[in-house]
């Protein structure tokens, strides 16, 4: 047996043993969900008791922000939210950021976004803390798919600063091989079409 052939076969030995909690017959959103909330992403579901002007001052009130903290890049959230709009992030007083999304990546429950949300901010330039609007029907099964899904949406007009964005995870928090990582605490706030 070769060096490579050895290493193979001990990964198929142990993959076997290791049963993955994400079933084959789970739908896009039950992966994505499971992946999201694994990394520590809170994921709020709004049905008719709630709304989302509610559920956003109950993240308020649980992290003591104030209205003046919390911005977005977007005029129609900012009106809807009665927060700050700004263009770009600069201020060390926002505390987080209030953005829609483009799709939702199911197999690394990962986010993804364009400069039709963050503009041309970097990653890495956005608050430590991100909520999230997003829509039912906004899951898709990977970055594959959900790239195919830009090219139909924006036939003529293709955007740029594409990227994802993930959920800091609090356990690899210390890690070394994490330093420099662009994770966010994220809010996903998730509505029905």
């Amino acid at each position: 047996m070769g060096f490579w052939n050895f290493f193979r076969n001990k990964k198929n030995e142990d993959s076997d043993e290791i049963e993955s909690p994400i079933s084959k017959d789970d739908t896009n959103d039950l992966i994505f969900a499971k992946n999201f909330t694994s990394f520590g992403g809170r994921f709020i579901f709004i049905d008719e008791k709630n709304s989302t002007n509610e559920i956003f001052q109950k993240i308020i009130e649980e992290n003591q922000w104030s209205n003046d903290n919390v911005c977005s890049l977007d005029s129609n959230i900012s009106k809807n939210l009665n927060i700050r709009l700004i263009r770009k992030i600069d201020n060390d007083n926002v505390k987080a950021l209030v953005t829609e999304c483009e799709f939702l990546l199911s197999n690394t429950g990962r986010i993804l976004i364009c400069n039709k949300q963050i503009k041309s901010n970097r990653i890495e330039d956005l608050p430590s803390v991100v909520i999230v609007l997003a829509k039912s029907n906004q899951f898709v099964s990977d970055v594959s798919e959900g790239m195919t899904e830009l090219k139909k949406k924006y036939k003529t007009n293709f955007p740029s600063n594409i990227t994802t964005i993930n959920v800091k995870n609090k356990l690899n928090e210390d890690n070394f091989l994490t330093y420099g990582n662009s994770a966010k605490d994220i809010y996903l706030i998730l509505s029905d079409d």
